[in-house]
């Protein structure tokens, strides 16, 4: 009776901090080689998700808050990264703002882009805003921001670099944990609400590299900045500020 308490209590520890227990004897552990063989897509998309792919049928329009920043080719310059994961990509512009400065700065890398493309909370408050509701481009009342996306991609040619990953954040940052993924460069740009903030910072925090840094948008926000000031403090950490963006960096 008591070691089965034990395992219940342990199990239950395991499932908050976001794992499975039952998947995780059976996990692949993967980690990136630095080349094009070694990369995360085969293990998410078995037919490649720009394969067959018609952008002239979706609007030209990466358009975004804070995508252009310099904050992310600074970050690419100095921390060199393997890999980036973005959560919470939109319409894909700041993820083509850090594929154009991993060209520039002659890194192979891959940018790993997770979002439901469903909108955030903000997105669905008022149906008449053209550039938050409006931008979902509902077809039979469900998003098709998605294809937008795929169409930003193709157009600007980093579809070698740029893999969508079109799920929560919670079980893409699970999904991480189970296959034993790591990022030099997680930027974390999803939801506002600082609940929903600090939990994303809770299940991304042990998936940044050693030397890596964990970086985020829109400090303005009442919810943003109190997460990652609860989450700082927590985890004695020192918050520092690039240009538009937060920063928290591993030890």
């Amino acid at each position: 009776m008591l070691k089965t308490q034990l395992q219940t209590l342990l199990k239950g520890l395991a499932y908050r901090c976001g794992f499975s227990l039952r998947k995780l004897r059976g996990a692949k552990r993967f980690e990136v080689t630095g080349d094009r063989a070694g990369r995360v897509r085969p293990l998410l998309h078995q037919v490649d998700p720009y394969e067959g792919f018609d952008p002239t049928a979706w609007p030209d329009d990466a358009s975004g808050w804070g995508s252009d920043s310099p904050a992310f080719g600074e970050l690419i310059a100095q921390v060199r990264p393997r890999r980036i994961i973005e959560v919470g990509t939109w319409k894909g512009g700041s993820a083509l703002t850090m594929a154009a400065g991993l060209d520039e700065a002659g890194i192979e890398a891959e940018i790993i882009c997770v979002d439901t493309w469903l909108g955030a909370l903000e997105m669905w408050e008022d149906l008449d805003d053209p550039t938050r509701h409006g931008s979902l481009h509902l077809r039979h009342g469900y998003p098709t921001l998605y294809y937008t996306f795929l169409a930003n991609i193709v157009r600007a040619g980093h579809t070698e670099t740029i893999t969508p990953f079109p799920v929560p954040s919670i079980t893409a940052a699970q999904w991480c944990s189970l296959h034993g993924i790591k990022a030099d460069l997680i930027y974390l740009d999803g939801s506002h609400e600082e609940e929903d903030v600090y939990q994303d910072l809770v299940a991304w925090w042990d998936l940044v590299r050693e030397g890596g840094v964990l970086f985020g948008d829109d400090w303005s926000w009442d919810g943003v900045r109190m997460a990652v000031q609860r989450f700082a403090g927590e985890q004695r950490l020192s918050i520092t500020h690039r240009h538009d963006k937060w920063e928290l960096r591993t030890p």
